[in-house]
């Protein structure tokens, strides 16, 4: 073998090393992120100059991760 093919073969198998390593890595790391906010909000108005005015706010967080 020549040197131009040694250094063919060695780049190509670096390549596809690295290739598998990105993909492992991807599949790997795969994780779930979810965050829901909800808000209730009720009016009440009474006579005159009163205002009533009550807003709840409720958020959750979901994290789903493989282990």
């Amino acid at each position: 073998m020549t040197n131009k093919t040694k250094r063919i073969i060695k780049v190509t198998a670096t390549v596809i090393i690295a290739a598998l390593t990105a993909l492992l890595a991807a599949l790997g790391l795969n994780s779930c992120n979810v965050t829901r906010t909800i808000t209730n909000e009720s009016q009440y108005f009474q006579r005159g100059d009163t205002n009533v005015v009550i807003t709840t706010k409720t958020i959750e967080t979901y994290d789903a991760s493989k282990k």
